[in-house]
């Protein structure tokens, strides 16, 4: 007996091509960190059109606002702040704790994809992203191309570069920022050259596989510039700005597996490795599954567990750190494992309008845990 498979198991079985459908989307996430350290809204809105069979545009605009506190180190004598104390420092005054911010940003994505005869599929993007002290600019182009005559086998290559700029404000006393000079802030730049190939196979009319190899390729200012480390904590101590390389190279792998289980049923399975040239290694094990309750009611529950080893050049210790070269107390850059958990939702008020919702908790085990939840209305015209 043929498998009758579900709308949301049609569109994850064909998400290695894309789906023909105009449509605009409107979106808004939050996000809550630490009960209240950092809180994210984001609204945005997404404009998918079709023009005739062979070209799609794609357009979609963000705005996050942020608030917060990040922890680094400071001197409790001088308090909290962001710039580096002067002066003598006493090691009972090092504290590490949270400093407040505030930003803004404003992101905008334009993708244009082209169909050719064979059915084979370029897709053209560029993207632009502003805030307070970060601004990028990012080019992409993938190539999507069928092995078969009936479309159950492609290849595909993607490629896209970063332009970013960072800026390092003097007044935060960092050596980095030349406040001799007169400037009020210095421009550090860092480029970012991402490429990835993958293969799709459906094996059947309810399952595919999905594999891609990606290598990345950073350069530049890598450093957070509010990030702050203790060096000579024993003789004669001091807060300074913490030192990352000024490259990375990274590589990895990923595999996919999607299965329609019944005619309601659908999972999708995945695992990501990745490893650079900071000794960071990561494995990210992911399992999906939606169910279609009636044609109009979807659910899905999504499970996510990561792990990765340090930086070479990591340490939250304050005792740690004398003339190494680089230096960082950045929590990400640490040894931790992580939890994610999002359960999500879909209901089809008519053929032309859908709702959805997702709830999430997330977990970085003795560092951090957030809850974000994202709610929005999809439009079909």
């Amino acid at each position: 007996m043929q498998l009758r498979i579900s709308l949301i198991t049609a569109a994850l079985l064909a998400s290695h091509a894309l789906l023909a459908e105009d449509y605009v989307s409107v979106q808004f996430m939050g996000y809550d960190e630490d009960s209240g350290r950092t809180t994210i809204y984001t609204p945005s809105i997404e404009i998918n059109k079709d023009f005739g069979a062979d070209y799609t545009l794609n357009v979609s605009l963000t705005h996050d606002s942020v608030s917060g506190a990040s922890p680094t180190f400071y001197d409790a004598f001088s308090g909290a702040s962001a710039k580096i104390p002067e002066g003598i420092i006493y090691k009972e005054d090092i504290t590490y704790g949270d400093i407040e911010y505030e930003d803004e940003r404003k992101a905008l994505s334009v993708a244009l994809t082209k169909r050719f005869e064979s059915r084979d599929e370029l897709t053209i993007a560029a993207n632009y992203s502003d805030e307070y002290d970060y601004t990028s600019n990012e080019i992409s182009a993938e190539y999507l191309h069928y092995l078969d005559s009936s479309k159950n086998r492609s290849i595909s290559f993607g490629a896209s570069y970063q332009d970013n700029d960072v800026s390092i404000y003097c007044d935060l006393g960092t050596s980095a920022c030349d406040a001799t000079s007169g400037a009020s802030e210095k421009i550090k730049s860092l480029n970012v050259l991402s490429t990835e190939l993958g293969f799709t196979q459906i094996i059947d009319q309810t399952s595919l596989i999905k594999t891609s190899l990606f290598y990345i390729n950073e350069d530049g200012y890598l450093s957070n510039p509010y990030m702050r480390v203790v060096r000579d904590y024993n003789t004669t101590p001091k807060i300074t700005e913490e030192v990352k390389p000024d490259s990375r190279k990274a590589y990895g792998a990923t595999l996919q597996y999607t299965k329609a289980i019944d005619e309601k049923l659908t999972s999708l399975s995945s695992y990501r490795f990745y490893s650079d040239d900071w000794d960071i290694v990561s494995h990210t094990i992911e399992e999906e599954i939606h169910y279609e309750w009636t044609p109009k009611v979807t659910t899905g529950l999504m499970l996510r567990y990561y792990t990765q080893t340090a930086a070479e050049f990591y340490s939250a210790k304050k005792d740690y750190f004398t003339d190494q070269k680089y230096a960082s107390s950045d929590r990400r850059m640490s040894d931790f494992d992580a939890i994610n958990i999002t359960l999500s939702g879909d209901y089809r008020l008519n053929k032309k309008i859908s709702l959805n919702a997702s709830v999430s908790y997330y977990d970085q085990f003795d560092i951090l845990d957030a809850y974000y939840y994202g709610v929005g209305m999809k439009y079909l015209f």
